[in-house]
């Protein structure tokens, strides 16, 4: 699932998608691809900017920044580590934007 790259993309944006995909690659979670455990995130990471792509070929490096790091180190900050409540859900939420942020 690796998205197609056009060729006048700049360095800067080449190496953002890259270190986007080595900390996915990180998620200890996996999924079956093709028959070989995969890391989630960065197959999710992966997934998400082909749709992207597929939608609209000509998007902007920043959405296709934002898509390739939407869920970036999901796995470090799970759901389950706030209470099941809306006002967990919405400290969750605040939390990983906060992580975000700084992340990418």
């Amino acid at each position: 699932m690796n998205s197609p790259i056009h060729f006048s993309d700049s360095a800067r944006f080449q190496a953002a998608l890259s270190h986007f995909d080595e900390e996915n690659s990180r998620d200890p979670n996996s999924e079956m691809v093709n028959g070989s455990p995969q890391p989630r995130e960065l197959i999710y990471s992966q997934w998400l900017t082909d749709w992207v792509l597929k939608l609209a070929p000509d998007a902007s490096e920043a959405l296709r920044l934002a898509a390739r790091c939407q869920h970036l180190c999901r796995w470090i900050s799970p759901r389950s580590s706030y209470p099941m409540t809306k006002p967990g859900y919405l400290q969750w939420r605040h939390k990983l934007k906060q992580f975000h942020a700084e992340k990418s």
